[in-house]
């Protein structure tokens, strides 16, 4: 591993003064290591991921200021104009697969971190190749982040720049990467295209950011598709949108990288960039504070109720464990919401496809007919030739046009999958309010239970496969039919089978598709199940708890006391 390039001397200095001092750094690391102890203790399996992201930020690496958003929303974009450079890859297809971040460096270099650990040096124009669907499908090169160091970013030093897959493509794996990566971040700008601001998806974003990152902003991409006093209008509808639904106001950057960029950029850099980078140390303190708050938070919410149920009598346990669980939170009852939600989706997958790919069969029955009529008459082997020549041209031939629709049924598939993802969400949701107001009138006892984090299965790639072409077996009888006796009724008999073959492998690709989707509703809904049983299992041990485990919840609570401090809703001036 070739490691990143180094800093100018000023610039070293500068990036130094980003980091605490010692004594902050310190008493965090303590505050950390407090707060992980007693997750452990506890088991309260829940908190582990807010655990891991405080860690994370409390190293000496740079903060990271992400752009997340829908896919397409135009955060690649985005981002190659404050760099000032076509350095990340865009498209009209959904195209970062991989978490890319950026930083500085006195040239341009490219490190790809691969799952084994493994480090290597790319060139920069080979970034594509390891970031994008494009070239890296599914992941295969098996690439776990890319860091791209520039002089570009001198402007931004202490921070990254993160580029991330955009939620709710076709490729399930882009959602569950940007998932799990937002509880590491510092800062959030959260991508809202102007061509469908602020949709259902787009809210929950905005409260994950927030829960995850202290300071969030909102930049309205694509502007240029707006009139001035269309932008104002969706800027307003932005504003009174998030305070309506979500009690908040946060800053509303335009954005375009087609017109007026400039402008746009200079309002992003002097509002968002450089503060942030002006002041790091302040920055990575202040996201620190917050998620340690609100771990605390949580871990106190927890350790309360387990000491309210030590110090009960047994009965009193009971008691409390009945009101708790009782034919509101019915574990059975969600199961079977989840697998009727399933279920009922499962049954729209068939129909699905078939509406996508069935409409298709015509136009590809008559572009393969039209070629295999072009192309027969150009055959000059004997029939078992010719019949070896006939399968390998259709299986050609077939794959070539199939393979875009199989494209196509995967967006289609992935589109049940993320209805399912809402659905089962609501469930959840709904499950875990009743859970909490429960909790609240048995023991007075707030507790906010974290809510699921949905990580959609992969869909696989379906492999398009060409079944057997000709039904009777004229290789056998080759020797017996000249092709200047049976020539024409061989170009019939292929041209006439050639729409059954068609419509056969179009059918197999429908039914690989349909159990590929409900394979994939059933895992979502496994997940969301062992996500509520986890959880139901953490607050039945809290409230097994005995007398003589209180002291060990009252020593817990006092001390996690000085961490747990009212957490801003607000982002730092």
């Amino acid at each position: 591993m070739r490691a990143q390039p180094e800093l100018s001397g000023s610039a070293k200095r500068d990036h130094d003064r980003s980091k605490l001092n010692d004594a902050t750094a310190v008493n965090f690391v303590s505050q950390i290591k407090v707060l992980s102890r007693i997750v452990q203790r506890f088991a309260l399996t829940s908190l582990e991921p807010a655990v891991s992201a405080c860690k994370s930020l409390s190293s000496k690496e740079p903060i990271e200021l992400a752009v997340v958003g829908q896919f397409k929303s135009g955060k690649s974009s985005l981002l190659n104009v404050v760099l000032g450079d076509e350095l990340l890859p865009v498209g009209v297809l959904p195209v970062t697969a991989v978490v890319t971040r950026v930083a500085a460096g006195t040239r341009t270099i490219v490190c790809v971190t691969h799952l084994d650990d493994e480090v290597e040096e790319i060139e920069p124009v080979r970034l594509a190749d390891f970031v994008t669907e494009a070239g890296n499908s599914q992941n295969w090169r098996q690439v776990s982040t890319v860091d791209v160091f520039t002089p570009a970013m001198r402007d931004f030093l202490g921070i990254r720049l993160v580029d991330t897959p955009g939620l709710g493509s076709v490729f399930a794996h882009d959602t569950a990467t940007t998932r799990a990566w937002m509880p590491h971040l510092a800062v959030i700008l959260v991508a809202v295209s102007a061509d469908r601001p602020l949709s259902d998806e787009d809210l929950q974003l905005i409260t994950d950011a927030r829960q995850s990152a202290p300071r969030v902003a909102i930049v309205l991409t694509k502007v240029d598709l707006l009139t001035d006093a269309e932008r104002e209008q969706v800027t307003a509808f932005l504003d009174r949108t998030l305070h309506d639904r979500l009690h908040v106001h946060l800053p509303v950057l335009p954005f375009s990288s087609r017109v007026d960029t400039e402008r746009w950029l200079r309002q992003l850099r002097e509002g968002i960039l450089l503060p942030v980078a002006q002041n790091v140390a302040r920055e990575r303190e202040g996201a620190l504070s917050h998620k340690i708050a609100h771990l605390a938070k949580s871990c106190r919410e927890y350790l309360s109720l387990g000491l309210h149920a030590a110090e009960r009598t047994e009965s009193e346990r009971r008691h409390f464990r009945n009101a708790l669980f009782d034919e509101k939170v019915n574990i059975d009852v969600l199961r079977d919401e989840l697998r009727l939600a399933e279920a009922a989706l499962c049954a729209t997958a068939r129909p699905a496809l078939e509406r996508l790919l069935l409409d298709r069969l015509p136009k590809l029955q008559q572009h393969i007919n039209r070629d295999l009529a072009a192309e027969l008459p150009t055959w000059q082997e004997n029939l078992a030739g010719q019949l070896r020549r006939y399968d390998a041209w259709m299986s050609e031939r077939l794959i070539a046009e199939l393979t875009p629709l199989c494209t196509a049924a995967a967006a289609t598939a992935s589109e049940i999958v993320r209805t399912a993802e809402t659905r089962y969400h609501r469930g959840l949701d709904a499950f875990r309010d009743r859970l909490c107001r429960n909790i609240l009138e048995a023991t007075g006892i707030h507790v906010s239970s974290p809510s699921w984090e949905a990580v959609q299965p992969e869909l696989p790639t379906i492999p398009v496969n060409v079944g057997q072409t000709f039904m009777i077996h004229w290789d056998l009888l080759w020797w017996l039919l000249p092709m200047t006796l049976v020539g024409g009724l061989f170009r019939r008999h292929a041209l006439r089978r050639a729409p059954e073959q068609c419509e056969m492998n179009l059918q197999r690709l429908i039914s690989a598709w349909t159990d590929t989707t409900c394979q994939a509703l059933s895992d979502l809904r496994s997940k969301a199940e062992a996500w509520v049983e986890s959880e139901l299992a953490t607050l039945d041990r809290l409230l097994r708890k005995q007398f003589v485990e209180s002291a060990a919840f009252r020593d817990a609570l006092h001390e996690i006391a000085p961490f747990v401090t009212t957490a801003s809703a607000s982002n730092p001036e």
